[in-house]
């Protein structure tokens, strides 16, 4: 009997731990963040690709209780369209489009 409540315990421990885990950066605010956009006009998002027109979807999942500014890092051979498909996605989410120097200058938080 001690051994299926050592389990249990075990168990319900394991899922705490999960739990607490998973929302780690639900709880953290952020207040820049950076999308790139390479050449073949691809979205990244903190190093993980991202459609383009979902980045202010995944911003939110990511961080539903943060209303950060996007920088939006472009490569020279960046095409108009995947750049205005992540600017109209953070502008329709209410976030608002930082700057467009791929982190040159300092970000003051």
């Amino acid at each position: 009997m001690h051994a299926r409540s050592f389990i249990s315990c075990l168990v319900c421990g394991a899922a705490a731990c999960l739990v607490a885990c998973g929302r780690s950066d639900e709880s953290r605010v952020i207040e820049a963040i950076t999308v790139s956009i390479d050449a073949a006009n691809n979205c990244t998002l903190e190093s993980k690709p991202v459609e383009c027109a979902q980045v202010a979807n995944v911003i939110h999942e990511r961080y539903p209780t943060s209303k950060p500014r996007v920088d939006i890092c472009l490569q020279k051979e960046t095409r108009y369209e995947a750049a205005t498909e992540v600017m109209q996605s953070v502008s329709a989410a209410g976030f608002t489009v930082g700057n467009f120097d791929c982190g040159k200058t300092t970000v003051g938080g």
